[in-house]
Parts: structure tokens; C-alpha cells; sequence
């Protein structure tokens, strides 16, 4: 029951919208209006006004924008600017005007004269099924789209007919501000967690500060100690280099007494030095003389060396002289050899010539013999070229043969492997039982069943159809060896489900077997024209038993001859047409016909043909083993071009006999100057020893002469060695004086390294001085400069330690300093002011936490309240659907929640499916408004319903259902072809469209106009 009354639609206005150019008003008083009118007429432009002016956008409609909406134009009239529709709706005394206006490209929305938006127009329109997407205005052919809808809208439209769309949209608005404060509590936290990270580091910047103070302080203090070390330190070093002047003073003085000693003697061995210089040049000069006599006794000796030789060879008696010159001796031999030579190679060259001539005829006689070989291999070759081919052709005729084998044997390898497939795939699909019901493929496999008669029934070829015919329903029958497992059978399908026909064996009562007349056509009895598969059992009974009295025929005219001429049989014809005994007559193309028993016959033929094509294959095998391979052919072909390329080469030309020399040769020629150049050498040989003699006797007359010098240069050298004995006292002096002099230059030289010692020593001590001098000049400077630096410092406690320990300690504390790097010196202070702000963020937090606790509490609250109003209307709304669905089509229907939405299901009666999409239109649009009519029962519920055309799909039955719904009190608009659709409406209204301009009549008015 409603609390109150339901919203109804009072009038609709337009003006240019779409093909309504004139303002044209309808009024909706009764609760059945249709709107009838032919196709174009511009009936669902006024469903698309009722949906424009209730929200919906542009491309939602037929149309991608607000332009599309406008009148463009007709017959003497122009395009509109300009667009407008009104719509009033009332409940009880309360009224709601929505209107809508395009202007250019705006769209303005209007509630009661006010403007107002898009959203705040969907709450107004809250709970009458009217807002953008709403249910209550159902398209042309949208109707069973509506029932396929997704889950969450189907649950919307459940929302909006039970008035929760506003309490769930309380629910999204509440989840979107707790996501809203989830989220700025996250922020907060965030920032919470920056500053406190912050603050973590002010920390640590402020303890570096401290650190780096208390490092400064201490590199400060040290900074002075080490000054005042320094200046220790410099103080100690000038007291130590006074001193040590001193002892440089006296030992200077010490060295000068030395220097001056070493001089005094270093002169006196200079004089001395000099002394025996002269002396002992005097000596030098007096013995020089001896180096003149010791010179002219090395060239005598060197002369007694040179002339004093082994007498020459004796000449012996003289030899008388030659009867010619020896030069022209000489000359004439000279020719007589240039002519031998010229005749020698003469010779030469035609004993060569004739060495060719015998090499040339050699080869002459082997160039013959290879000519001769070739013209015989050439013989050989051209005989063997010509067996080869033969027996190439013999081959390729194999081959060929062969190959056509081969072609065979893969062309039924190919077919035994199609076969083979096919077979498999026909095994495994009637293994699976695919073209069996339910029944029987569940219990075809229990103990005692014999199988079922599609898969015992073997019918003869060709008769396939015509059989399957004949048993129909039959040939889902379960064969079982007795009664119990028929029990069984039926026991297991109890409780699997499913159903099956069994037919024991112990409880066979076959009629008798028919016994027909000779006719025209017949083929026989059905019983007689088949077999069993499984052998043992009683064939004739079980045919007979499944078949009985059924007679196959050729055609139809011969069956439909022989039922005239009296037969009473039951009648089959081969392409499947069945004359009952009643007279009834079926035929036709049937679906799958003759498939069940074709599918078993394909199989075995399938294995049959295997076994035929096997044997087959084997033979083809065992006759290819005697053909010979394919390379035995290349083999052959091979040979046959390696001949035929030898046969092309060509043969070697005949060879030419070789041309004797022409040249002759005069041996007595050569004999005769041979002999004349005997005679010739005898006598320049007689020459040559007269004046080898001439020249020895020379030899001998000079070397008597020299003999002589050697004797006068002897007594020389023993007067002139006289005169040496005679120098070598002064000799023995001159050593005397150079061996004092080269001591005395030793003692010198000793003398002045030490001079140099001490003059290097008195230099390093004034070096040492004046280092000594500039050092404590440096420490004054230095003391006053420290002086000065340490005046700079405060008054501090000197440290302990050396200036190297105070250093060492001073660099550490710097590079620790130094590691530090810059420091923030306003940490603290940062720190402070940090914390505060830390503090006051903290309490943020908390009452940010607090305030989400309240949205989460207040969110759990609707959302509670709106699961327990979902579930009570789910559940009038679901005992809804189910009756509606059975009433309009007979339909066991049922609503599931699924997810976040709803699920429909609807099973037609006779049916078992449960998905929608597999329903008829027809099914889908009853459906769909068993759904519309469920949501009707609800709180706020279905006030009215737009329909476009649903009722396109239904038959006469279903319109008679769907036109006794509509009497339920609601308001119903209705655009409609349907005759009875018309005849349940109270009112009506036609559309027309004339030069592109719509026009509406109302069949009990006369103007359809708003008078005003």
C-alpha cells in the first residue's frame, strides 16, 4: 500500500522541437493514453521530448547536439532558433512544472518558473521514474534491453521505484566526505609527519651548533697556547744561538794561527820547487843531443832491414833470343785463339741444332702415340655414352614409376591419416554421447546395459534416414540384459537427474512380423533391413520388438500407392517421410535427419576404409623395395654428362715430323789451327825465357851493389852507439832531479788541501755566523709578530703540551669543525617556534581523527538504514516479479543480488535455460514489463510509464496478457500499432506529418491546440 499518492503527468507542451514546429499541447487525464500514428509521423519525438525535458543529454537521445533538436525546416516554413518544452505533472494537489529551453547553443532548466540545474532538476524528479536514465520512459525497441540491463542500474531503477535514490545518494554523499576527510586527514598526517621530520633535523642541526661552539672555543684556546709555545720556543733557540757565536769566536781564531803555519811552509817548498825546475831543464838541454844520435840509429837500422835480403835466383847460361818480337808473338797467338773460339762455337751450335732435332723427333713419336690414344678412348667413350644411355632410359622409366608409386602411397597416407582423424573425432564424439539425451548417455556405461539402440541399430547402407525415421523417439531406447539393471538405470538417473525409456530383454514382447504383399517400391520390412551391432542377442526380436510392423518404400508416391491399394502398415519412405497408420502424413527437411544412425555407419566405413587402405599402403611399400632409388637415376645422369662433357672436349691436332738441321761442319778447319797455335805457343814459350834471363841477370847485378851500402851503414851505428855510452851519467841526474821535483810537488800539494780545508772550514764557520746572526734576527721578528697576534686574543689559560702537540690537536679540532660544515645557528630558536607549530598540528590531527570517526559512524548508520529498507522492498519486489512473470508468460522467475546490483532470471515454461539473452523478443519484452509492473508494488513505486512500441513483439495471446495489466490504476502513455493495444486505452492520440511538420489529433477533440 502507498502512504501517499502516486506523481501522474498532466499536460505535455512543445514548441520547434524536432518536427513539431507549432506549440501543440496534450493533455493526459485518463490513466490510458496511446499515441498512434504511421511510421515518421513523429510519434517517439514526443517520448524524446518527455525525456529532454526531464534531463536527458544529447547524445542519450538520437541526436550528438542540442542543434539536432531544433525545427530545421519544412514546406513554407522556416527553421526555429529556438526550442521549448513543457511538462506538468501533479499529485494530489501538489504541482511540478519542469520546462526546458535550447537557445542557440544553451540549455536552460525551469522547476515552477524558477531556473534551477541538471542535478538539482534529478532531485525534483526523485521517486517518479522520469530523471535522466530513469526507468518509467521505455524506447522504441529498448524494452528488452531493459531486462538485459547491467546489475547496478537494474538496482537503480529498484532504488528509485522504493524511494531510496535519496537515501542513497545520502550514502554516496557521506562516502564521499569520509573520502574527503580520509583524505585531509591523510594530508594532515603528511604535513604531521614533515614537521616532526623537520624537527628531527633542527634537532640534529642544534647539537651540531653546540658541537661547533664548543670546537671553536677549544681550537681559540689552543690557537693562543700555541702562540705562547711559539713564542717559548723562540726564546730558548736565540738563547741557544748566543752561545753557540761564542764558541764560533773562539774557534775562528784557533784556525787563523793554523792558516798562517801552512803558508810559511807552502813558500818554502815553492822556492825549492823552482830551485830544481832549472837545474833539471839544464840537464834536459844537454840531452837532447843524445835524442838526435837514438833517432839517426833507428833509420840506419831500419835502412840495414830494408838492404839486407837473400841473394836472387842465378840466371844460369844465357838463352839465345826469339826469331820475333814476344809482343808480336803475343798478338798473332791472340787471333789464332779469337778464330778457335769462333770455330768452337760453331761447333757448338750444330751439335746443339742436331741435339734439338733428336728431342723434337721424340717428341714427335709420343705426341703420335697420345693422338693415337685419344682417337681410341674418343671409341671407347662414344661406345660406353651409348650403353649409359640406354640404361638411362631404361632408369628413368623406373623412376617415373617409381615416383607415380610414391605419389600414390603419400596420396593414401594422406587418406589413412584423414582417416584416421575423422575416425577419432566421430569415435570421441560418440563415446561422449553428444547426439544422446541425457538419460541415456548417463547410463549407457552401467552393468547390464547392452547399449543404446542408436549405437546397436546398424541399418543398411543408404537407408540411414528412413530407419532413424522409423524409430524415432525409439532410438534413444536403452537395451539391458534384464529388468534389475533397468532398475538401476533408473535409480542412478533419480538421482542425477535426467530421464531415459529402457527396454530389458527378459520383458521383449515383439508383435508378429509383418508379411506385406509384392508392391511397387517396397523394400521391405524396417526389421529385416537392419542389424546389431552386438552379437548374441536376439536379433529379430529386438528389431522387431523396436520396429514392428514398419515398411520402407522407395518414394512417396509408391508408400502412398500401396496404403491406397489397402495396406495398414505403418509407412517409411528412403528419403524419410512417414505415412502413419491413421492416415497422418509428415515430411520435410529435418534438422540433423538421419545424422545419429549416419554418424555410427560413418565410423565403420571409416575403420573399413583404414583396413583397405592399409593393405593398400603394404603393397605399395613391397612393390617400391624393387624399384631403385632416386640417386641411382643422379648417379646415371651424372656419368652420362661427365662422358658426354669428355666427348666434347676436342681431340689434339696430328702432330708434324720434325725438320732436320741445315747447317754442315768442317772438322779439319779446327785441326789445322789447332796445330798452328802449337807451333805458335812453342816459340813465344822460347821468348818468354830469354827475358825471364835478362831480367834475373839484372836482379843480380843490384843486389851485389846494396851489399856494399849495408857495410857503410854498420860502421855508422857502432860510431854513433859510442856517443850514447858517453851520455848516461847525465841520464841517471835527470831522473834524480825529477823524482825530488815530483816529491816536492806532493808536499806542495798536500800543503794546499790543507790551506783548502782550513779556508773551507773558516767559511763554514762565518757561514754558520751569520746564519747564527740572521736566525736571531729572525726570532726577534718572530717574537714581536706573536707578540703582536697573541695581544689580538683574550686573556686565556695557556694548555699544556708542545707546539707540535698543541698543532696535532688543533688540526683535529679544525677538521672536526671543518666535517661539521656550516651550522645553523638559529636552530634552537627554529626548533622552538617548530615545536609550538608541532604541537598545534598534533591537535589537528586529533580532531581530525575524531571527525572522521563521526563521518564512519554516520555513514554505518545510512548505510544500515538503507540495507534494511533495500531488503524489506527487495523482497515485495522480488514476491513481485515472480507473480507478474508467471502471470504475463507462464515464467518461473527469480531476483538475485549480485555484487553491487541485481540479477534477473526468467525460465519460460517448457524451458531451461537461464541466461536472457537466449529468450525470444517476445519473452524478453513480457519480461521487461513484468519488471516495470514489480516496481510498481513498491513505496513510491512505478506512478506512470512512457511506452514506446514494446508491444511490437507480441502475439495476439500476449497482448490480450499485456492489455489486462494496464487496468492496475497507473498512468499509462502508450505509443502503439497494435489494434488491441488501441482498444484498452481511454484516450487517444494521432500524429501526422505533413511537409515535415508534425501534427497531433485527438480522437475526441477537435483542435489539439492550447487555446490560449
Amino acid at each position: 500500500m502507498r502512504e501517499k499518492e502516486a506523481w501522474r503527468i498532466d499536460r505535455l507542451v512543445l514548441q520547434g522541437f524536432k518536427s513539431f514546429a507549432e506549440r501543440t499541447v496534450l493533455d493526459f487525464p485518463d490513466p490510458i493514453t496511446g499515441i498512434i500514428g504511421p511510421n515518421g509521423s513523429g510519434k517517439s519525438n514526443l517520448v524524446e521530448a518527455l525525456r529532454f525535458v526531464t534531463g536527458a543529454r544529447a547524445h542519450e537521445l538520437r541526436g550528438q547536439e542540442l542543434g539536432t533538436f531544433l525545427f530545421h525546416g519544412g514546406e513554407g516554413r522556416p527553421p526555429q532558433a529556438m526550442a521549448e518544452v513543457r511538462l506538468e505533472l501533479s499529485r494530489g494537489r501538489e504541482r511540478l512544472t519542469v520546462e526546458r529551453r535550447i537557445e542557440g547553443d544553451r540549455s536552460l532548466f525551469r522547476v515552477n518558473g524558477r531556473p534551477l540545474s541538471a542535478k538539482a532538476l534529478a532531485l525534483h524528479l526523485a521517486g517518479t521514474g522520469l530523471g535522466r536514465g530513469g526507468y518509467a520512459i521505455v524506447g522504441q525497441g529498448e524494452v528488452a534491453a531493459l531486462l538485459e540491463a547491467p546489475a547496478e542500474v537494474l538496482l537503480a531503477h529498484l532504488e528509485e521505484a522504493a524511494g531510496l535514490r535519496p537515501v542513497a545518494e545520502a550514502a554516496r554523499v557521506a562516502e564521499r566526505e569520509l573520502q574527503e576527510a580520509s583524505r585531509l586527514l591523510e594530508e594532515r598526517e603528511r604535513e604531521l609527519q614533515e614537521l616532526k621530520a623537520q624537527a628531527a633535523r633542527l634537532r640534529g642541526e642544534a647539537h651540531r651548533a653546540r658541537r661547533a661552539q664548543a670546537l671553536d672555543l677549544e681550537a681559540l684556546a689552543l690557537k693562543v697556547s700555541l702562540l705562547e709555545a711559539r713564542m717559548e720556543e723562540a726564546q730558548a733557540e736565540m738563547a741557544r744561538a748566543e752561545e753557540r757565536l761564542k764558541a764560533l769566536a773562539r774557534e775562528e781564531e784557533t784556525l787563523e794561527k793554523e792558516r798562517q803555519a801552512l803558508e810559511q811552509k807552502r813558500l818554502a817548498l815553492a822556492r825549492e820547487e823552482e830551485s830544481l825546475r832549472q837545474k833539471l831543464e839544464a840537464v834536459r838541454l844537454r840531452l837532447k843531443e843524445r835524442e838526435g844520435i837514438e833517432r839517426e840509429l833507428k833509420e840506419l837500422a831500419r835502412l840495414q832491414r830494408a838492404l839486407d835480403r837473400p841473394p836472387p835466383e842465378d840466371p844460369g847460361p844465357p838463352i839465345p833470343p826469339p826469331p820475333r818480337p814476344l809482343e808480336e808473338l803475343r798478338t798473332q797467338l791472340r787471333h789464332l785463339k779469337a778464330e778457335e773460339a769462333r770455330l768452337l762455337a760453331a761447333k757448338k751450335r750444330h751439335e746443339d741444332a742436331f741435339r734439338r732435332y733428336l728431342k723434337e723427333t721424340a717428341r714427335y713419336e709420343e705426341r703420335l702415340e697420345a693422338y693415337q690414344k685419344a682417337l681410341a678412348e674418343r671409341t671407347r667413350l662414344e661406345e660406353e655414352l651409348a650403353h649409359r644411355l640406354e640404361e638411362l632410359q631404361d632408369l628413368e622409366g623406373k623412376v617415373a614409376e617409381r615416383k607415380w608409386l610414391e605419389t600414390r602411397l603419400a596420396d593414401l597416407r594422406a587418406q589413412a591419416q584423414g582417416a584416421l582423424k575423422e575416425a577419432e573425432r566421430l569415435r570421441r564424439l560418440l563415446e561422449t554421447g553428444s547426439d544422446l539425451h541425457e538419460g541415456p548417455r548417463k547410463v549407457r556405461k552401467l552393468p547390464g546395459v547392452l547399449g543404446v539402440v542408436a549405437d546397436l541399430v546398424r541399418p543398411e547402407p543408404g537407408l540411414e534416414l528412413a530407419l532413424e525415421v522409423a524409430l524415432g523417439p525409439r532410438l534413444q531406447w536403452v537395451l539391458t540384459q534384464d529388468e534389475e539393471a533397468a532398475k538401476a538405470a533408473i535409480a542412478l538417473l533419480k538421482r542425477e537427474g535426467g530421464r531415459a525409456t529402457l527396454l530389458p530383454l527378459t520383458l521383449l514382447s515383439p508383435p508378429p512380423p509383418p508379411s506385406p504383399p509384392p508392391a511397387p517400391g517396397l523394400l521391405g520390412p524396417a526389421f529385416r533391413l537392419a542389424r546389431l551391432r552386438h552379437p548374441g542377442l536376439p536379433e529379430d526380436k529386438v528389431l522387431l520388438a523396436l520396429l514392428g510392423d514398419t515398411l520402407v518404400f522407395e518414394d512417396l508416391d509408391s508408400a502412398l500407392a500401396y496404403r491406397k491399394a489397402g495396406g495398414r502398415e505403418r509407412l517409411v519412405t528412403r528419403e524419410g517421410e512417414v505415412l502413419e497408420r491413421l492416415g497422418a502424413l509428415s515430411g520435410g527437411r529435418l534438422k540433423g535427419g538421419g545424422e545419429t544412425l549416419l554418424l555410427r555407419r560413418r565410423l565403420e566405413d571409416l575403420e573399413t576404409e583404414q583396413e583397405e587402405l592399409a593393405r593398400e599402403i603394404s603393397t605399395l611399400e613391397e612393390a617400391l623395395a624393387s624399384f631403385p632409388p632416386h640417386r641411382r637415376l643422379e648417379e646415371a645422369r651424372a656419368q652420362v654428362g661427365a662422358l658426354q662433357a669428355r666427348l666434347r672436349s676436342p681431340l689434339p691436332s696430328p702432330p708434324q715430323p720434325p725438320t732436320p738441321p741445315e747447317e754442315t761442319w768442317e772438322e779439319a778447319r779446327l785441326l789445322a789451327l789447332e796445330k798452328e797455335k802449337e807451333e805458335l805457343e812453342g816459340i813465344l814459350a822460347q821468348a818468354e825465357a830469354h827475358e825471364r834471363w835478362r831480367l834475373l841477370s839484372q836482379a843480380r847485378e843490384a843486389w851485389a851493389a846494396s851489399q856494399e851500402e849495408v857495410r857503410r851503414i854498420q860502421a855508422r851505428m857502432e860510431e854513433l852507439k859510442a856517443k850514447l855510452t858517453a851520455t848516461q851519467p847525465l841520464l841517471t841526474k835527470a831522473q834524480e832531479l825529477e823524482e825530488r821535483l815530483k816529491a816536492v810537488r806532493a808536499e806542495r800539494t798536500n800543503l794546499e788541501d790543507q790551506q783548502t780545508q782550513a779556508l773551507t772550514r773558516a767559511n763554514a764557520l762565518l757561514s754558520e755566523r751569520e746564519n747564527l746572526r740572521l736566525l736571531l734576527a729572525r726570532r726577534e721578528a718572530l717574537l714581536e709578530e706573536l707578540g703582536r697576534e697573541r695581544a689580538s686574543f683574550p686573556p686565556l689559560n695557556r694548555l699544556p703540551g708542545t707546539p707540535r702537540a698543541l698543532q696535532a690537536r688543533l688540526a683535529q679540532v679544525e677538521r672536526e669543525r671543518a666535517a661539521l660544515g656550516p651550522v645553523n645557528a638559529l636552530a634552537e630558536r627554529e626548533l622552538r617556534e617548530l615545536e609550538a607549530r608541532l604541537e598545534v598540528q598534533e591537535k589537528e590531527v586529533r580532531e581530525a581523527r575524531e571527525a572522521l570517526l563521526r563521518l564512519e559512524a554516520e555513514a554505518k548508520a545510512v548505510e544500515k538504514a538503507y540495507g534494511e529498507r533495500l531488503k524489506e522492498n527487495y523482497q515485495v519486489f522480488q514476491s513481485a516479479f515472480q507473480k507478474y512473470a508467471l502471470a504475463l508468460l507462464g515464467a518461473r522467475a527469480e531476483v538475485k543480488r549480485d555484487g553491487q546490483g541485481l540479477k534477473l532470471v526468467v525460465i519460460p515454461a517448457g524451458k531451461r535455460t537461464q541466461d536472457l539473452r537466449l529468450l525470444s523478443v517476445g519473452e524478453k519484452t513480457l519480461g521487461a514489463l513484468a519488471f516495470l509492473f514489480s516496481l510498481g508494488e513498491l513505496q513510491g513505486g512505478l506512478p506512470l510509464a512512457v511506452l514506446d512500441e514494446v508491444d511490437a513483439a507480441l502475439d495476439e495471446a500476449n497482448l490480450v496478457r499485456f492489455t489486462r495489466f494496464l487496468n492496475s490504476g497507473k498512468q499509462f502513455i502508450l505509443v502503439t500499432h497494435q489494434k488491441r493495444t488501441m482498444e484498452a486505452c481511454h484516450a487517444l492520440y494521432g500524429v501526422t506529418a505533413q511537409g515535415g511538420v508534425s501534427r497531433v489529433f485527438s480522437i475526441r477533440k477537435e483542435a489539439s491546440h492550447d487555446p490560449k
